[in-house]
């Protein structure tokens, strides 16, 4: 075939790359509720706050380093970066082959040919040693037909779209869990002061019973009692110490450090959470990075299924050759030794043994898999929007009775110690009105860390922010 029917036999070639084989991608509607069961406050004053710095809210400056400091040293947000660079590379490699690989190559050899060789008349039927110095450039490339290469590019975008998303996500939940171990070590500290303070009444009360033993006033056996329940109290703060170490070591893997060279200075918390929007269930879809990175999982996999839909298809190649042929390198770059070659060839398969219609099911059990992840992913994510909604709403009940509970029990504490002193009851009561009230107390501060805690992981729920859409990466 000459040059030029060549070149017009690879000219209809890439008029083909026009086809594209494989279903178009429709972004999956998921059943979104009108609004969330719970409500929320969707009009409570609280200032719109960015998806960067959402912990801006709790208006804590130590909380604000906390996080920064996470931001640029957690091991887990390093990972999700590699994972990004990864994917982003993954896109580079599918866009190459929308382009020509041309190679360089060198060859020198020394032969001997034998005389009786088959066909021997370029040397008068002799013997013959020849060199032969080859340098030549390499081209191949295969037609992109039916759009194996951009579905392959359309996959690539999409993986790498979901692994931004992913970023967004991990970030966010280290994030989240910076604020929950914060606010649970918090508590920590408030309920270890409520204890140390009841020790030192219970102090107080063991001198007291002490004093009227010595008078003669009592027996021993109240100053037991009084001294078994001061131990008890001074057992339980200390309980509190390991609970404490631990969520500071947790801290300090969070923010990348050595559990041994981080600590954080006993600080009690004693305010009440803000009050967060929760929006409309729609703007969920926008705000919540998993959902979005599940959604490009399933573009993925929607143009997997075009990738393996051309397995069954002509396999369209452009090769060539061009460059230099001599016996000696002196005439190697003359124009007479110029060598060249344009080919084309096409393979299709006839016969696999059922390889590529399995393929083909393959990928689109691979979508309807992502496609049930996403859906699920949706519905789970209303879940934790309703989840911690319901508990806030609760646990704003549950801290009013309890505040209650401990105002009644500090008053019975008062009667039941000014009875005492007054001979009327046995200490035993006064055991039973301290144990009620320091109960209570610790159930009240349990309870405040709850809602603060519950508070951290709805806007997590939310996405990270509200009033407004994060841009992207």
């Amino acid at each position: 075939m000459s040059s030029p029917k060549i070149v017009a036999v690879a000219l209809g070639l890439f008029s083909l790359a026009g086809c594209v084989v494989g279903p178009k991608y429709h972004r999956p509607v998921p059943p979104v509720p009108a609004q969330f069961k719970e409500g929320g406050t969707p009009d409570s004053g609280t200032p719109d706050i960015a998806y960067s710095d959402w912990w801006r809210v709790f208006n804590d400056p130590v909380l604000s380093r906390l996080e920064t400091d996470a931001d640029a040293a957690n091991q887990d947000i390093k990972l999700a970066v590699a994972r990004v660079d990864q994917a982003d590379a993954g896109v580079k490699i599918a866009r190459s082959f929308l382009f020509p690989t041309i190679s360089l190559g060198a060859s020198a050899s020394r032969t001997r040919e034998a005389q009786n060789r088959p066909n021997n008349g370029n040397t008068g039927g002799l013997a013959a040693t020849f060199n032969d110095f080859q340098l030549p450039a390499f081209l191949s490339y295969e037609v992109d037909a039916w759009g194996r290469v951009r579905h392959s590019i359309e996959a690539a975008n999409a993986t790498e779209q979901a692994t931004a998303a992913d970023l967004r996500f991990v970030r966010l939940a280290v994030e989240a869990n910076v604020a929950m171990e914060y606010y649970s070590l918090r508590e920590n500290d408030a309920e270890r002061e409520v204890l140390d303070s009841t020790v030192q009444e219970m102090q107080r009360a063991v001198d007291l019973t002490t004093n009227r033993f010595r008078g003669g006033l009592t027996s021993e056996l109240e100053v037991k009692q009084a001294q078994a329940l001061l131990d008890q109290t001074k057992a339980q703060a200390q309980a509190l110490d390991i609970q404490r170490s631990q969520l500071e070591h947790a801290i300090a893997v969070l923010e990348g450090k050595a559990a041994s060279d981080f600590s954080i200075p006993r600080t009690p918390f004693n305010g009440l959470p803000p009050e967060i929007p929760s929006g409309l269930p729609a703007e969920l879809l926008a705000r919540r990075p998993d959902i979005a990175e599940v959604e490009r999982f399933v573009a993925a996999a929607n143009a997997e299924i075009g990738v393996a839909k051309t397995a069954a298809l002509p396999h369209i190649s452009l090769t060539g050759l061009a460059g230099f042929e001599s016996s000696n390198t002196a005439s190697l770059f003359s124009w007479q030794n110029g060598i060249a070659s344009l080919g084309a060839s096409a393979l299709t398969p006839v016969f696999t043994g059922g390889r590529v219609k399995s393929g083909v099911d393959q990928a689109g059990a691979v979508y309807r898999q992502s496609l049930a992840q996403y859906q699920k992913t949706v519905l789970t994510a209303y879940q934790e929007v309703e989840d911690q909604l319901a508990a806030l709403r609760i646990l704003a009940g549950e801290a009013q009775s309890t505040a209650d509970a401990v105002a009644d029990a500090q008053q019975t504490e008062a009667i039941a110690l000014n009875r005492y002193k007054s001979g009327l009851v046995s200490y035993l009561d006064v055991v039973f009105a301290q144990t009620a009230l320091l109960a209570n107390q610790r159930t009240a501060t349990q309870i405040g860390g709850q809602r603060i805690v519950a508070t951290v992981v709805l806007i997590k729920a939310l996405g990270g922010g509200w009033l407004g859409v994060p841009a992207e990466p």
